[in-house]
């Protein structure tokens, strides 16, 4: 892997480095795809995942590729799968994932040094990319990362906000009836009723799609996109044609992931996309045509769609998959999660001595404008005194980074 001066050396056997093109992502896939499987990942996390993230959504988009890994001689131990954007003046760091709602990690080999190596290749990755700032969102609390995050000396956590990501827990479940008999009686009720009057609307059938192309995906962004304008949840990756490529591509080539429809007299009214991880599942987008929206098409395929997973895939220990749900406390999250949730946390972190510098000039600046001098002080920022503010605020927090 050669990637000129982004690596560093701990010790005789231990290299950390910055891989920056597609090239040398693929010079490690063969052990990419062992460590993902071996610590159990989500499918963000996994190769197929970065890889197409990079090649259709951020590379098209102007960014840098920065992924950071760290072998012991020549076993991959850890992945940071990152890009950088330059908008203006600022290098900010983001994953190198989808960019929709599916979380964050890192891929690090469980050992008793696992924690440490986590701090040092977040850590080795903020002093060889040098960004000002780093975004990590859906951080599942206590995690690789979100530890290496707490524990890295010098980085500021200047936003936070929490989340809670729903998941069905059914590794000790023994059969489908005993699982469904613990669910909510009501929800089930609603579900079954508004599943006679779908049927008496028309043939209503159940499909699964995987490892090649369907038209199911547009016709899923389609429907998102309405849902999306009729609710004013304007998710930038919704609206994304990089996004929904990247969406294509993955679900044509890989079989591990899945695309589920309701159809009623052949005509999809709802569909959900799923990953089958090692030792879970990921519910990913799910859409559903508006005009059906009193039989609840959605509900009514979560029925086949979470026994189709249960009575078909097993993690390796012969366990049934747990499924995640993604961030979001919607009624059928927590009727098949029965309230099991992964506390997460949103980071947006400064990592530079002048985004530092900044972001305490702006929170000086905020303290003692009210709204109307912030909106004058943006029309003349002479007045108010502050360009001895600015002064003042700048000579107290640079000798920190001098």
């Amino acid at each position: 892997m050669n990637t000129g001066d982004l690596s560093a050396v701990d010790n005789e056997r231990r290299t950390y480095r910055i891989l920056t093109s597609a090239d040398e992502l693929m010079s490690i896939r063969a052990q990419w795809d062992r460590l993902w499987a071996e610590t159990g990942a989500e499918y963000f996390l996994s190769f197929s995942s970065v890889h197409e993230s990079w090649n259709r959504i951020h590379r098209p988009q102007g960014a840098a590729l920065r992924c950071a890994v760290v072998c012991d001689q020549h076993r991959l131990l850890g992945v940071l799968p990152m890009i950088l954007r330059r908008p203006r003046l600022w290098k900010i760091a983001g994953t190198c994932g989808p960019g929709s709602a599916e979380g964050c990690d890192m891929l690090i080999e469980r050992s008793t040094e696992s924690h440490a190596i986590a701090s040092a290749l977040l850590t080795k990755f903020l002093l060889l990319a040098r960004p000002d700032y780093a975004d990590f969102e859906f951080v599942q609390l206590g995690c690789a990362l979100e530890i290496a995050i707490q524990s890295v000396p010098g980085v500021h956590i200047i936003e936070t906000w929490d989340n809670n990501i729903p998941y069905a827990d059914l590794k000790a479940e023994r059969d489908w009836t005993s699982y469904t008999r613990s669910l909510s009686k009501s929800y089930q009720a609603d579900c079954a009723r508004c599943s006679r009057r779908l049927n008496e609307q028309g043939r209503v059938t159940f499909e699964v799609v995987r490892g090649m192309y369907t038209p199911l995906i547009d016709w899923l962004f389609e429907h998102k996109r309405t849902w999306s304008e009729r609710t004013n949840k304007r998710g930038a990756w919704v609206f994304s044609r990089y996004y929904q490529e990247f969406v294509n591509t993955l679900f044509a080539s890989d079989p591990r992931f899945l695309v589920f429809a309701l159809r009623l007299d052949e005509i999809p009214i709802a569909v959900k996309l799923m990953a089958i991880n090692t030792n879970s599942a990921s519910l990913i987008i799910i859409a559903f045509d508006e005009k059906y929206k009193r039989f609840s098409p959605g509900n009514v395929l979560d029925e086949s769609m979470m026994r189709y997973v249960f009575e078909n895939y097993r993690s390796a220990d012969g366990s049934h998959l747990d499924i995640t749900f993604g961030p979001g406390m919607e009624r059928f999250k927590l009727h098949w999660s029965r309230g099991y949730v992964h506390p997460a946390r949103s980071y947006r972190i400064v990592t530079s001595g002048r985004a530092w510098a900044k972001t305490r000039l702006e929170q000086a600046i905020a303290q003692v404008l009210t709204p109307d001098r912030r909106r004058a002080h943006r029309q003349n920022p002479t007045r108010w005194g502050l360009p001895g503010l600015v002064t003042d605020e700048l000579s107290r927090v640079a000798p920190a980074f001098a």
